[in-house]
């Protein structure tokens, strides 16, 4: 039952993942149709990153607190809904930008809680022993489903127009709901003992942070995760202006690019599956930032269509190295409890910057085009991870986990009344 569970569940997130790829692609194109403007794309980033960082914190808790597929069930349907929004008025012919925040808000609030949960869940349908397999064949899926995606959706946006693209959208996350409903039973979340109350609530949040008080290398390994997201956001924003302003082509070039980055982001996953477990984590982690950050820069330096392909697919094959490892890292060293809150609070740290970097992404990238913008958001990530290699603490991370675990991780204890907390 576990391992039917367990590819399940990989279905459902390859649905939503394969259902994104036409989403995001369609309405990227669709604000920079009606607007032409660099900065009216950094803001539809910031409409869906700050209602996603919000609810990261605010929402951390119910992944542990809720039956989780139901729970991303409804979180599916809500954003299938938001989908609709845009579709529905663009058919009309009365599509307008506000439409499109719209759906890109409530999109990325439900964003922020459902893959979190889907994390949770999978420590608990997996062999404990082949964590870093389980989650590598997760990143796999999703990328498979970027590979395909976003090469269709551009084809398909540019023979018939962005609105088949959230049609297909829809059509996705309807399938994944489905899928959602059809499986086995998953483990549920021990039920937190006692009534509801705000401050067990604001307490069940805090436990998210207090993972990584415990934990200092995986804080400091994700500040690194929220520097290189910055720089990568603030590039893959402006790559529909990079598509039409510097390499003068349509939205299939723009799925080209995506699925390249896809298709070197399988063959990391791939690299990683097969090596297995790795000892080394602070070196290859670090290592794999940098040089994305150098790649990216150079990208800057030579921005043509020929070299954005080999950046693309260098900078997807190097990303697993320290995602895929980071989850295995969550996934063995989080309490199964507290799982849920856990991972939302390690996506608002690692993606906490994101709004921020996509908007001044469109503000450099419009005062000084979007090549000085490539060159600024490689030396960033390339710097703080040269930086971090100095850090002696970082050191923890690598050979056996047993150690950290045992140097480091505080005993939990029930409290009647109020709910699960840490023992100071």
């Amino acid at each position: 039952m576990i391992k039917r569970s367990y590819y399940g569940l990989l279905s459902t997130i390859t649905l939503s993942a394969f259902g994104d790829a036409f989403g995001l692609l369609a309405m990227e194109w669709l604000v920079y149709e009606l607007t032409g403007s660099k900065l009216a794309m950094g803001a539809l980033a910031l409409s869906s990153g700050i209602p996603e960082l919000l609810l990261r914190l605010l929402g951390s808790p119910l992944s542990d607190r809720l039956h989780r597929v139901r729970f991303m069930a409804c979180l599916a349907a809500i954003r299938l809904l938001a989908i609709a929004l845009p579709l529905g008025m663009g058919l009309a012919g009365q599509l307008q930008l506000w439409h499109l925040f719209v759906a890109a808000g409530l999109s990325g609030s439900c964003a922020a809680l459902f893959m979190p949960t889907a994390m949770a869940v999978i420590p608990g349908v997996a062999d404990s022993r082949k964590l870093v397999r389980a989650f590598a064949i997760i990143d796999g899926s999703k990328s498979a489903a970027a590979l395909l995606g976003p090469a269709l959706a551009g084809a398909l946006t540019a023979a018939s127009g962005a609105l088949p693209a959230l049609g297909i959208n829809m059509i996705c996350y309807a399938a994944a709901i489905t899928t959602l409903l059809c499986l086995q039973k998953l483990p549920k979340p021990s039920p937190a003992p006692g009534r509801f109350s705000i401050t067990v609530y604001v307490r069940e949040i805090a436990e998210g942070f207090t993972f990584y008080k415990q934990f200092p290398a995986m804080l400091t390994i994700m500040i690194m995760a929220s520097i290189s997201n910055l720089s990568s956001i603030a590039v893959w924003t402006m790559m529909v202006p990079f598509v039409r302003e510097v390499l003068h082509r349509d939205a299939a070039t723009m799925g080209t690019l995506s699925t390249v980055f896809a298709l070197g982001t399988l063959v990391g996953l791939s690299v990683i599956s097969m090596i297995g477990e790795i000892k080394k984590r602070r070196l290859v982690m670090l290592s794999s930032l940098g040089t994305i950050g150098l790649v990216t820069t150079l990208w800057g330096l030579f921005p043509s269509f020929s070299f954005a392909l080999a950046a693309v697919f260098a900078t997807g094959t190097l990303g697993p190295f320290f995602g895929s490892l980071s989850s295995s890292l969550h996934g063995r060293l989080v309490p199964s409890h507290l799982q849920g809150r856990v991972n939302s609070i390690r996506f608002l740290i690692g993606g906490g910057l994101q709004p921020f970097g996509a908007f001044a992404g469109g503000a450099i990238a419009q005062h000084y085009g979007v090549p000085v913008l490539f060159v600024i958001a490689g030396l960033l990530p390339m710097l703080c991870a040269s930086a971090a290699l100095l850090l002696p603490g970082l050191k923890a991370l690598d050979g056996d986990l047993s150690t950290l675990e045992a140097t480091h991780r505080r005993p939990v204890v029930e409290v009647p009344s109020q709910g699960v907390v840490a023992e100071p």
